[in-house]
């Protein structure tokens, strides 16, 4: 028998044969004391490994997977409690919680008190008609960007447990439900990220505000937030509307994104993989899609950075205009490719394709011309000269991919354009530098 006393309070415990514990006390009885425990050991012993033990479940899986077998990664029930927000009345009050396993989590942390409050003296507001202009701290707008990505992590980390529900679970209702839940989850972030689409509900264009994408802005200002955005694509439907009004807010803002890379090797990183997964969501996109992000390009206020891949500068708007380009061809050339029900709209394309490609010929002359200039201003007057520094120059500076990816899409017009370019400008190599074939992509050849 093992008794311990504390204060006025006398509590026994008793083992028996069996080991299991008897209670008795001053105060309580046996049953009491043993429904607190089993509380207690149902709020710390849930009997989920995903949740208890995610790490190293995550471990046996990624395990799993490389040898060919399967293991259940998935939680047991699919949470029901809504993600953090911070608008909620939850966090609108500092208070402290502490977790069944005893952590101890600060939501004060989230919205930091002042260290020191002074009221200003009342003459300092002269008459007393000024109002004080200070923000709170967590009305600051970096600061609530920062606390918005972390509350869109956590809302895409619920979306992660509902795919895997999906994959190693068979719901009753095969999935309904849980599809419903995790489309709403990601419409409330898109929600969330304020993104407006151009087009509208009704399909009739939305004129955009200079403020329109603030919060967009903010948010992929930062490494995280780009990071965020690769994650949310990924878990989009590339032929859906939401990843449509994502990547038309991308598109609207290549040069902000893309348009130089930073000397943090960590942030380049999330520059280059936001690229590369931009590309994969526009792999699987319609023709409609396509023409609507490339007019998202034409119309932004930003001149996108066109750069030859493998740019120094960084290639990462090419790249994904590249993209666009070539799956445009290949749903024009083999409209089976297209994964979306929608009938295609091939003149829409057309349209987008002429603005667009305005605006690269007109970038090509102003680049090709800024570079002659610049040589003769170098007191090289010889024609030979001029002419194999500028194929130099040329060969580093002018996008010559996005030139031959156009091709399938351009007319005689804009052909004979681009020929006449490519023999001032690459006068050794001549217009098979832009290689391509001749034949041009029309829209008869879709079948709508």
């Amino acid at each position: 028998m093992r008794s311990s006393q504390h204060g006025s309070d006398n509590t026994i415990t008793q083992k028996t044969d069996n080991s299991c514990p008897q209670f008795r006390s001053k105060y309580m009885t046996a049953e009491e004391i043993e429904n607190i425990l089993r509380m207690q050991h149902a709020a710390t012993h849930g009997n989920d490994p995903y949740v208890d033990d995610y790490y190293h479940q995550a471990r046996l899986a990624k395990k799993a997977a490389e040898s060919g077998s399967k293991h259940r990664f998935c939680p047991i029930n699919p949470k029901e409690l809504p993600s953090r927000s911070r608008n909620s009345s939850e966090s609108s009050h500092p208070h402290l919680h502490v977790d069944a396993h005893g952590r101890v989590s600060f939501s004060c942390i989230r919205r930091p008190s002042p260290l020191l409050e002074v009221d200003p003296p009342s003459s300092a507001f002269g008459n007393g008609t000024e109002q004080v202009s200070d923000k709170p701290l967590e009305e600051e707008p970096m600061l609530a960007a920062r606390i918005t990505i972390e509350d869109a992590l956590c809302l895409l980390l619920d979306v992660d447990d509902i795919d895997r529900l999906l994959q190693f679970s068979q719901p009753q209702d095969g999935g309904a439900n849980l599809r419903r839940k995790r489309q709403i989850l990601l419409e409330g972030l898109a929600t969330s990220l304020q993104l407006v689409d151009p087009l509208g509900k009704s399909g009739n264009p939305v004129g955009l505000g200079p403020k329109d994408d603030i919060v967009f802005l903010r948010l992929v200002s930062l490494p995280k937030g780009r990071k965020l955005l690769s994650r949310y694509l990924k878990l989009l439907f590339p032929g859906g509307e939401l990843a449509r009004i994502v990547c038309m807010a991308i598109f609207r803002h290549l040069r902000f994104l893309f348009g130089g890379l930073p000397s943090d090797s960590g942030a380049t990183e999330t520059i280059t993989y936001l690229a590369k997964t931009v590309s994969a969501c526009v792999n699987g996109m319609d023709l409609n899609a396509l023409s609507a992000c490339l007019a998202a390009v034409v119309c932004s206020s930003e001149q996108p950075p066109l750069r030859p891949l493998g740019s120094n500068a960084g290639d990462g708007a090419s790249v994904i205009l590249k993209s666009v380009l070539e799956r445009a061809t290949q749903l024009l050339t083999d409209p089976r490719a297209a994964t979306s029900c929608t009938a295609p709209n091939p003149a829409l394309w057309q349209a987008s394709f002429d603005a667009f490609f305005d605006l690269l010929t007109k970038y090509c002359v102003s680049k090709y011309d800024s570079i002659v200039q610049s040589l003769y201003a170098q007191n090289q007057p010889s024609t030979e000269i001029v002419s194999s520094e500028a194929a130099k120059s040329i060969s580093k500076e002018m996008p010559v991919e996005l030139l031959r990816a156009s091709l399938p899409h351009t007319n005689e017009l804009q052909r004979k354009l681009l020929i006449d370019f490519a023999d001032q400008s690459l006068p050794v190599s001549g217009f098979n530098a832009l290689g391509g074939s001749s034949d041009r992509v029309t829209p008869e050849s879709v079948k709508g």
